[in-house]
């Protein structure tokens, strides 16, 4: 998977590509993550505006970020996704977990 990543303040961005598949890489969504806490950055935005495809990896992915994040007092943000990532998180029951957000990540405020 391709993955961008920058800091917006005291914020961790994170890009990644129009796949969120086991095919377009491995563990690169949770190491970034965990390197980020381990860094001592607890606010992450995953910007999800280019996923168009997420699989079951991928979900997990972003459950064990989402978890890992919350358990060290941080807080993990989705944002920008499209309707088919939407169904897919949907139809895990996951909207009722995650912080999910439709805007873009110029319209998230912590």
């Amino acid at each position: 998977m391709h993955l961008t990543q920058h800091m917006d303040r005291d914020v961790l961005v994170l890009v990644p590509g129009q796949k969120l598949t086991a095919s377009e890489g491995k563990e690169d969504l949770s190491r970034a993550v965990h390197e980020a806490l381990d860094a001592g950055v607890l606010k992450i935005l995953l910007d999800c505006s280019s996923v168009e495809f997420i699989d079951s990896l991928g979900v997990g992915q972003i459950v064990a970020s989402f978890v890992s994040t919350r358990n060290r007092g941080g807080r993990l943000i989705l944002c920008g996704l499209r309707p088919r990532v939407v169904l897919v998180l949907r139809m895990a029951s996951l909207h009722l977990v995650l912080d999910m957000r439709e805007a873009g990540p110029e319209d998230v405020a912590w």
